[in-house]
Order: C-alpha cells, then sequence, then structure tokens
C-alpha cells in the first residue's frame, strides 16, 4: 500500500454553464455560521394590546414597534444573545440597541435604517417617538447620516464595495475604532437588525446576515394573514404572522435560539403582563 493514494476517482471536469461560473465567482465555500428558524404567532393579543395603548394615549403603535420591544426584552432577559464576535472571542455589548430598516424614500427604492439605543429602557410609546422622528429626518434630508457613505459607494466600482465594506467592519468592529471619514453613525447596527416584510406584501422570507454589520441575528416580520389556529382544542381563523429569524450560529447555538423562541411566545401570549403598559397617566 502506497503512502499516498487517491481520496476521490474524478471522470473529469464537468461543463460549465454561464450561469454556473457567475456563481462560482461570487460565492465562495461553503462555511456560512447562518441557522433559519421560523416563529408563527396569533397576533390578537398583541393587536388588543396596541390598541389599548394606542386608544389612551393617542399614538400610532405598529406591530414593528412591538416586535423591536419584544426583542428588546428578550436580550434584557438573555444578555448572552447581545455580543459580537471580534478577535476570536464573544465581547458582551453594553447596552441595547435595535437597528430598523426603513425606506429612505416615500417610494421604497432606496433602504436605509434607524437604530433605538437603549430600547430596553423605553416603553412602547417611546420607541415609537423615536423611530418616527428619525424616519421623518431620514426622509426629508435625504438620510443624512449615510450620505457620504452612499455617495461614495456610488462613485466606487462594485469590484471594489466588498474591500471597503470588509475594512469598514474591521475598523470599527475588530479594532473598536471610528472616524467620521467612514460616512456612517458609530455602531450603526446595533445588536439586532428588525425588517418588515409585510409592508411589501411577503408573508414570509429569511433574509440574510449582513457580514460586516456584525450581527448576531436578524428578524424579518410577514404580512398578517388569516390562518386556521387552534384554541381551547378547537380550529378558529386568526390573525397571524410570521416571523422568519436568522441568526449567527457562533453566537446564538440552539438553546440560546430556544430561550428566545420561548420568551417570544410568551410575549405574544400575554403583552401585558411579558411587557406592561407604558405609563399613561
Amino acid at each position: 500500500m502506497s503512502f499516498l493514494s487517491r481520496n476521490i476517482h474524478y471522470a473529469g471536469k464537468a461543463k460549465l454553464s454561464a450561469f454556473r461560473k457567475v456563481a462560482l465567482g461570487t460565492w465562495r465555500t461553503a462555511g456560512d455560521p447562518s441557522v433559519y428558524a421560523e416563529l408563527e404567532f396569533n397576533i390578537e393579543p398583541a393587536r388588543d394590546y396596541l390598541d389599548k395603548i394606542s386608544s389612551i394615549t393617542g399614538k400610532k403603535l405598529t406591530l414593528t414597534h412591538f416586535v423591536g420591544k419584544a426583542c428588546a426584552e428578550t436580550i434584557r432577559r438573555y444578555p448572552e444573545l447581545n455580543c459580537i464576535l471580534r478577535w476570536g472571542s464573544l465581547y458582551r455589548r453594553s447596552s441595547i440597541d435595535i437597528f430598523f430598516q426603513v425606506a429612505s424614500d416615500k417610494k421604497g427604492e432606496d433602504l436605509s435604517g434607524t437604530t433605538v439605543r437603549h430600547i430596553d429602557e423605553k416603553d412602547i410609546c417611546e420607541i415609537a417617538e423615536d423611530m418616527q422622528k428619525k424616519v421623518k429626518r431620514i426622509r426629508d434630508t435625504g438620510d443624512i447620516d449615510y450620505k457620504e457613505m452612499k455617495k461614495t459607494m456610488k462613485m466606487m466600482p462594485s469590484w471594489m464595495s466588498r474591500s471597503l465594506l470588509n475594512f469598514s467592519s474591521w475598523l470599527m468592529y475588530t479594532l473598536n475604532l471610528w472616524t467620521p471619514l467612514l460616512g456612517v453613525p458609530r455602531d450603526p447596527f446595533g445588536s439586532i437588525m428588525v425588517t418588515s416584510l409585510g409592508s411589501i406584501g411577503l408573508d414570509r422570507a429569511f433574509v440574510p446576515l449582513v457580514p460586516y454589520a456584525r450581527i448576531p441575528c436578524l428578524v424579518a416580520i410577514g404580512a398578517i394573514r388569516e390562518a386556521p389556529w387552534v384554541v381551547d382544542g378547537r380550529v378558529a381563523v386568526k390573525p397571524v404572522i410570521s416571523l422568519c429569524v436568522t441568526f449567527d450560529h457562533r453566537i446564538i447555538d440552539g438553546m440560546h435560539a430556544s430561550h428566545m423562541a420561548k420568551t417570544m411566545k410568551k410575549i405574544f401570549a400575554n403583552p401585558s403582563v411579558e411587557l406592561g403598559f407604558p405609563h399613561m397617566g
């Protein structure tokens, strides 16, 4: 027996189509740490909760505000979810901040986002006010926080974009340094991302993690739809949504995901107990 021998006997190279060549040039080897999970919720308790608060305060509250608050409460209970990977180790963040993806123009053709800082310390009305002010400023000023970065990306050849994004991520997150020359705010993406797919009519879809954002989790909110739901052993038609969650398995494992799922189920089932009510005096 020779010391070295062939591991696989190949029949020859496969013929590649044009698309296959593009695919080979686009994606690297299968090393993506993304894990996907879908959670379905009857939103009647959440809708009643929001309607009650809105009727008293006059605030316009949406399911996006509710999901953001629910995510913040989940992270508060399980702070190990609030980590970032750098230098081969996990570093826990000192605050809970959630990035909400929004359209930066009225047509919805250009996407941007806004981060609600210390969101766990805010009630749902304060979250709504914070987001409304920031979204209005984005649409009125042309997204001034990211204006320089977008201008740079427009001028740059597409083949250079990966290098620029990777460099920015390395500087901000690996070295933990920031400069206004980057054209983005400090720590722009926060603890996790939340995006609403229902606003564009999608019931469900899994959104890929953004590598340069270094977030451990991304939550996509689907459109509200009517679906059969078991209540007290009987099937009834209820308003239901899907939360499609993508998480980084290097940071969040199965046990963490289980804690997150169980906590979200409790919040959606009984929000007044799990989240409490804002001060409405």
